[in-house]
Order: C-alpha cells, then sequence, then structure tokens
C-alpha cells in the first residue's frame, strides 16, 4: 500500500462516537499507542486468525485520526487513516461484534481503497474492545480476500478475545500506575510487591489462555510443542522412558461436508473428553491441529504404548455418537537414545500413524 493519504471516493465516512472526547481520553490513559510489540498481542491474532480461519487478524485501535495496529497477522501496515478503517464502524457498536460478509456488497465499504486494492478486503469482523467504564477504544478483529461467514461459536470467541485484551490494557495500566508510585513512595514498596505478584500471575493466566485449543479446552499445538520438548530432555537426563501417540479421526472431512461444521466441532470436543477419561492422570494430551490430536505418555515404555493407544481407540470406537460411528487412527513411537529433539518423535509418531490408516484405519501401530 501507499504511503500517500488515501481519500474516500464516495464520501461516506464512519460517525464519531457521541462519547469520542472522553473515548480519546479513555484511551490515551493507557499509554499504549504506539508501543513495541508483545507476545501478549501477537498470541491474541494468531489465535483470532485460527478460530475464524481467516489469513488476517488485528488488534486495532481508534485514535483522533488513524487506527493503528497493536499486533497485526497478514496485514502490513502498522496504521491507516482513521476514515478508511472498518474499525471505526465497529466502535460505535460497543455491544456487538460487527460483521461484513462481502464488503463489495455494503455501500459502505464497496469504494474503500482497501476493497477496490491491496488487500483486496472483502471480509470483516471486528469484536470491540469495551473497558469497564463502556469506551469503545477499537477491535480484535479479523480479515479475508474472500466472502466468509461466522458460526455462533466463533462470533463468541471473537468477543472473548476481545475482554482478554481489554483485561491485559486494564492489568498494564495498573502496573504503571504502580510502578510510578513505587518510584515516589518508598514505603509503599512492600505491600505493592504483593500486589504486583498477584498482577503477575493474571498475567501468566492469561499467557496460559494462549496455551489452550478454544474448542476442545486442551493444549494447542504450540502448548503441545513446548511440553513434548519438556519430557522428551526429562527422559534424556534421567534415562527414563516416554512416548508419544498421535490420534486422527478416520474420515473426518467426510463427517464435515455432511454434517456442517457444527456437528464436526461436537465431535471433536467429544473425542477430546473420551482421551481425557482414556489417560492416565500424569499424561499430557493436546489438540495438534484440525481432526489429529497427541497424547504424551511419560515414563511409558514399548510395552505400555500400544496398550494405552489401544485403549483410547476402543473408547472411541465404543462410544455413542450422535451422527455417525465414529473411528480413530493411532500412531505411536517411543523415545530412544538418538531422539534428542521434539521433530524426532513427531516424525516417528507420525511415520507409524501413516501405517495405520494405509492398514485400514481404526488400529493402533506404535513403531
Amino acid at each position: 500500500m501507499s504511503d500517500a493519504p488515501l481519500e474516500h471516493p464516495d464520501g461516506l465516512f464512519p460517525p464519531i462516537p457521541a462519547n469520542e472526547t472522553e473515548r480519546l481520553r479513555e484511551l490515551e490513559s493507557y499509554h499504549i499507542l504506539d508501543t513495541l510489540p508483545e507476545q501478549f498481542y501477537e498470541d491474541i491474532v494468531r489465535l483470532a486468525a485460527y478460530i475464524c480461519q481467516t489469513p488476517m487478524a488485528l488488534v486495532n485501535l481508534i485514535d483522533r485520526d488513524r487506527q493503528w495496529s497493536k499486533a497485526r497477522l497478514g496485514f502490513t501496515d502498522s496504521e491507516v487513516d482513521r476514515k478508511l478503517a472498518f474499525c471505526s464502524y465497529t466502535i460505535n457498536y460497543p455491544d456487538d461484534v460487527f460483521v461484513v460478509p462481502d464488503a463489495t456488497c455494503d455501500e459502505r465499504f464497496a469504494h474503500n481503497p482497501f476493497v477496490c486494492g491491496d488487500p483486496y478486503i472483502r471480509f470483516y469482523a471486528g469484536a470491540p474492545l469495551v473497558t469497564p467504564n463502556g469506551y469503545a477504544l477499537g477491535t480484535v478483529c479479523v480479515v479475508d480476500v474472500r466472502p466468509h461467514r461466522l458460526t455462533p461459536e466463533q462470533i463468541e470467541m471473537l468477543r472473548v478475545l476481545a475482554r482478554q485484551v481489554v483485561r491485559q490494557l486494564e492489568l498494564r495500566r495498573d502496573v504503571l500506575a504502580l510502578e510510578q508510585r513505587l518510584l515516589t513512595n518508598e514505603q509503599e514498596k512492600l505491600s505493592l510487591r504483593a500486589y504486583l505478584l498477584s498482577i503477575e500471575a493474571q498475567l501468566a493466566q492469561a499467557q496460559q489462555q494462549a496455551l489452550t485449543d478454544p474448542l476442545t479446552g486442551l493444549l494447542n499445538r504450540r502448548g503441545f510443542e513446548q511440553r513434548l520438548q519438556e519430557e522428551i530432555d526429562r527422559s534424556l537426563r534421567y534415562n527414563v522412558p516416554m512416548a508419544l501417540l498421535m490420534v486422527d479421526i478416520d474420515h473426518f472431512k467426510a463427517i464435515n461436508d455432511t454434517f456442517g461444521h457444527v456437528a464436526g466441532d461436537e465431535i471433536l470436543r467429544m473425542v477430546a473428553q473420551l482421551l481425557r477419561e482414556n489417560v492416565r492422570r500424569h499424561d499430557i494430551v493436546a489438540r495438534y491441529g484440525g481432526e489429529e490430536f497427541a497424547v504424551i505418555l511419560p515414563a511409558t515404555g514399548f510395552e505400555g504404548t500400544p496398550i494405552l493407544g489401544e485403549r483410547i481407540r476402543r473408547a472411541v470406537q465404543q462410544a455413542a455418537w450422535p451422527y455417525v460411528p465414529v473411528t480413530i487412527s493411532v500412531g505411536g513411537a517411543c523415545c530412544d537414545a538418538t531422539m534428542t529433539n521434539a521433530t524426532d518423535l513427531l516424525t516417528a509418531a507420525d511415520h507409524a500413524l501413516y501405517d495405520a490408516k494405509r492398514s485400514g484405519r481404526n488400529c493402533c501401530i506404535v513403531r
């Protein structure tokens, strides 16, 4: 995109909120504009894009004359003219998610330079960032270059992510205020330290949520990869066995195509619950991606791994399913001295999973 100011061709501009003066004052109070990237917000946009299945996602703040992005995925510009920003409309609807299924069919956006030109936006959905005082500062939004519709669950998850961003902004403002007080009042250090520790715990909790798959409640792929390397390191350091199971729902695409994504999501949640119920307390279950799950088995060797794999395979096969019978293929691998990183163990387990599928599915193979 060009750095030159862009004009809105048809003169249609987003309305200014009635509380604009107070809203801008509230935005300034957070001292967030033009700050450096932070991992929390980067995780939020990655989660938003993953949940809504869009190539672009942003955390945007609407300043006096511009839209500024605290985090962005798939979008080049860190700021754009406020008059051209879709999010300038969203802040006028603080109680709802603002959705534009196809921008070319909406007179407010059909002639927008970002619709007519790069990146050729077609779909937009934004959840407003509403402060406890009721001011909409910006959005968590997702963008696509194709017309798009979100499920009610995806819309609700956008709201959840927006609330997490506001909570982070509140915590950040509290921390800044406390740090200022510590600089000016040495006598309050001990009492404020306890409060800072509680805030750090809340921040840690928010960061933990970034490692969780929102649909199933399991670890997501990022969280899984962290735990897998930790367990491999522990296995090699203390010379104790460990194993990995990779689980794939058989013919899941056909289920999605026949019964729809809502039914597919229900099956994913049920499989996740069955995995939880049929592993040991210290085993680690994760959603690896799509219809694929992973189970880390600490202190488990070649004898125990196929037993656990067969247990979860049988549990899924015998469960009462609402649409069609569901089965899984399971591939397992045990960590040995030749495997020093997660990639080695994942590759071995993936090969075993491939063998299980090639053998007719609904079976467990451990290499």
